[in-house]
């Protein structure tokens, strides 16, 4: 199979498995909310994946991170992901995108917590990751402006919040990724 087919072949594989990606527990976001509101503590980590599709489980990539800093109603937080390429080639990652899938919450009918409190910005269109072969980049690595990360935050309502403290979110990553050969 020539190089330039293979790429197309490994880029239709790619994207049909990013529809079928795992969510992502991506650990714990704090948001403590009350009468005078306090920034949460976000302690996070998790994985996602990412590939070729099942059969080339080989050409798969790893995407994992974490919030920079601390979330509450009406504040982003930039996700800082990183991106392993297990191959022996090196790769560029296209197309990253990040979905709030499901939120655990303390909540209860009083105070009630769902998706919809949390808010994704996606990461710059024209974000573009190059991942050397057997190798980690971050988006903190590659001196982009935390403009262009995905943020996540909590949206902020005119009525009480309180069932969102202590949520985990559970996020979908999709990223298109391309080997450079």
């Amino acid at each position: 199979m020539s190089t330039v087919a293979r790429k197309r072949y490994v880029r239709g594989l790619l994207l049909v498995v990013l529809g079928f990606l795992l969510a992502v527990l991506l650990g714990l976001f704090l948001a403590r909310v009350n009468e005078n509101p306090q920034p949460a503590s976000a302690s996070e980590t998790g994985d996602g994946t990412g590939g070729a599709g099942p059969a080339e489980s080989s050409t798969s990539f790893t995407i994992a991170g974490s919030a920079a800093q601390p979330i509450s109603p009406g504040v982003m937080a930039p996700l800082d992901l990183s991106f392993t390429n297990p191959r022996d080639v090196p790769m560029s990652v296209t197309d990253l995108s990040v979905t709030v899938r499901k939120v655990s919450a303390p909540a209860d009918d009083a105070h009630p917590c769902a998706v919809g409190d949390f808010a994704v910005d996606q990461a710059s269109n024209d974000l573009r990751i190059a991942v050397a072969a057997r190798a980690t980049s971050t988006l903190s690595s590659l001196v982009l402006s935390r403009a262009k990360w995905p943020q996540v935050g909590m949206v902020e309502r005119s009525v009480n919040q309180d069932g969102c403290k202590g949520a985990s979110l559970t996020l979908l990553y999709a990223a298109a990724g391309t080997l450079d050969q």
